[in-house]
């Protein structure tokens, strides 16, 4: 499912983890925009999803800005 709808729960909780992300670490304006193009499937979003769980410790989101941009680009790429 390409371009997944404005509607879909699971885009509005991509949005929200964007949200999170850049409350714990600060996107750029360009970048969280870039993740909400690059991750445009439920499955990329999923992925996404699974990638963030794993750069949890102790409760935070300990990725750099440059790595969770690499990861979403990856899985992008990945699962066109």
């Amino acid at each position: 499912m390409r371009g997944i709808s404005k509607e879909n729960p699971l885009r509005e909780a991509l949005i929200g983890l964007i949200s999170s992300i850049n409350h714990e670490i600060g996107l750029s304006e360009e970048n969280q925009v870039l993740l909400v193009i690059k991750l445009d499937t439920e499955d990329k979003i999923f992925k996404f999803n699974d990638w963030v769980k794993t750069r949890i410790e102790n409760g935070k989101f300990v990725a750099t800005e440059a790595e969770t941009m690499r990861s979403a680009v990856h899985i992008s790429k990945e699962l066109d």
